[in-house]
């Protein structure tokens, strides 16, 4: 695949053409860049619903009778005074961190965090793993997924790469 091929895809799933061929010149022997966004892609947009959709959801389950039931968390919080926009915002904020803290986690194939927590331990004679692209055939192709910590919501990588 051309890295013009991997640029169209890479614009189709939401980041701008800057972005993408800033990314793309990171593409090598050892990164993967197209299978790093695609990776990421649906985390990204799960993440992008907490700005709007998630609140909408939630006027539509006020509608519907159904907030306590489905949401006692976010009903309690509304009984408390917390506004709609106040609990989305939150939401997105603990997803994202939630969602950066795991990604951060996989971008760490020495294990440091491990290591820190077992001090003497040794660690460094385990094996370890690392998100690694795998090709059409299913087989490891020997790239590895470019550091996938920091590359999500695409609308804010975007924003970022266009000043």
């Amino acid at each position: 695949m051309t890295l013009e091929e991997k640029k169209d895809l890479m614009v189709a799933m939401g980041l701008s053409e800057k972005t993408a061929d800033w990314y793309l010149q990171y593409e090598s022997d050892v990164w993967a860049v197209l299978p790093t966004f695609r990776f990421l892609k649906p985390l990204s947009d799960d993440l992008e619903f907490y700005k709007g959709g998630y609140r909408k959801m939630l006027e539509k389950r006020i509608e519907d009778g159904t907030l306590d039931k489905r949401f006692p968390i976010v009903a309690a919080l509304r009984k408390e005074g917390a506004s709609l926009e106040t609990i989305e915002k939150f939401a997105y904020d603990l997803m994202f961190e939630a969602y950066e803290s795991l990604l951060y986690h996989l971008d760490d194939p020495e294990g440091a965090e491990v290591d820190d927590c077992f001090l003497g331990e040794g660690f460094s004679r385990c094996s370890h793993g690392q998100l690694a692209e795998m090709g059409p055939d299913g087989y490891p192709t020997g790239r590895f997924l470019m550091e996938v910590h920091g590359k999500i919501p695409f609308s804010e990588l975007n924003e970022i790469n266009e000043d």
